[in-house]
């Protein structure tokens, strides 16, 4: 059974309230990170926890509420972000996927990893038991029924940087 309030704004919310402020004393677990936007219309910092798959300079991100996700909106209006990983702080430029391609490497990335966190994760958003294959199943349909981000990593900052303000 799928947790009712999953996929809405308000669950959204919830969860950012819940792991942003964890993570921004500890570093996000391996498979996760708080990407740093600019709001497109205060011009203010903002923080939202993600699930992020870095493989060498790219980091995959998927809005999993589609146009609905506010960091989207802010991404299209000012690419350069910050995201916090388990391993320090990247500066980079994100993007939507341009090409079949991407899509399909972006795809395979963010799919086909499984991190320890993605059990809990799971329990959370879906309240089943999850295994490997539940796990990749969830991914896939958040792949496709998202907007799938990649951030061309830039530098690496300061392991344990925090952004300059916070909102």
């Amino acid at each position: 059974m799928a947790n009712p309030l999953a996929g809405s704004r308000f669950y959204a919310r919830l969860g950012n309230a819940f792991t942003r402020p964890m993570w921004s004393i500890l570093p996000p677990p391996l498979g996760f990170g708080i990407l740093t936007t600019t709001g497109r219309k205060t011009r203010k910092l903002r923080r939202q926890s993600v699930r992020a798959i870095r493989q060498e300079d790219r980091i995959v991100v998927v809005a999993m509420m589609g146009e609905r996700a506010q960091w989207l909106n802010n991404v299209r209006s000012d690419p350069r972000v910050m995201i916090r990983l388990h391993d320090g702080t990247i500066t980079g430029v994100a993007r939507e996927t341009a090409d079949e391609a991407e899509m399909e490497w972006a795809a395979g990335v963010y799919v086909g990893t499984t991190v320890p966190n993605d059990y809990l994760d799971y329990v959370v958003y879906h309240w089943g038991f999850p295994t490997r294959h539940k796990l990749e199943e969830a991914h896939r349909r958040w792949f496709e029924e998202g907007v799938p981000v990649i951030i061309e990593a830039q530098s690496t900052a300061a392991k344990g940087a925090k952004p300059d303000s916070e909102s």
